[in-house]
């Protein structure tokens, strides 16, 4: 079983990006979940900025499907700065908490940006990374636009064993 976590930057930056990545991640949900995943989403902005929107939803119909898809259409707009620190610190406590519930699954960290880490020191974004790299087995970081910190997404993906991505390539 696989705890699917979305992490999305929400950034005034993102105000073109954003309906893309709402319609991007609600057309993946349908064919990425598996009976027994379950999807969380957290969204952020500022260093001081950040949050869960979703936790732990294991998408058992259509109703659970049709509210996920509402929440994202309705709260992930666009606000403030870009910080990837307080997002990244969210995962981990996400992944012990679900890790009680569900002792033997794995962790898929999918990360959603088209910005720079502006908002925190750089130094502590990779530490983070660092701590979460035993609790991640897969992650890929999708960039959007052509302003983005190829260089530093690159870099957290390698922390993490994963891939960057552009935005072009997430449909597929």
């Amino acid at each position: 079983k696989t705890n699917h976590i979305f992490v999305v930057d929400v950034s005034g930056s993102m105000s073109w990006e954003l309906p893309k990545i709402r319609t991007q991640l609600k057309n993946k949900l349908s064919n990425l979940m598996k009976e027994g995943d379950t999807i969380s989403i957290v969204w952020f902005s500022g260093s001081r900025d950040a949050g869960i929107l979703k936790e732990e939803v294991e998408v058992k119909s259509l109703k659970t499907l049709t509210d996920l898809h509402a929440a994202i259409d309705r709260w992930l707009v666009p606000i403030g700065l870009t910080a990837f620190l307080k997002p990244l610190q969210l995962v981990k406590e996400l992944v012990g908490r679900i890790r009680k519930n569900r002792p033997d699954s794995v962790y898929s960290l999918i990360f959603l940006t088209d910005g720079w880490n502006n908002d925190c020191p750089w130094n502590e974004v990779i530490m983070e990374l660092k701590n979460l790299e035993v609790d991640i087995a897969s992650s890929t970081f999708v960039e959007y636009g052509y302003y983005a910190d190829s260089r530093a997404l690159t870099q957290m993906a390698g922390i993490l064993g994963g891939e960057k991505i552009s935005c072009n390539g997430f449909d597929d």
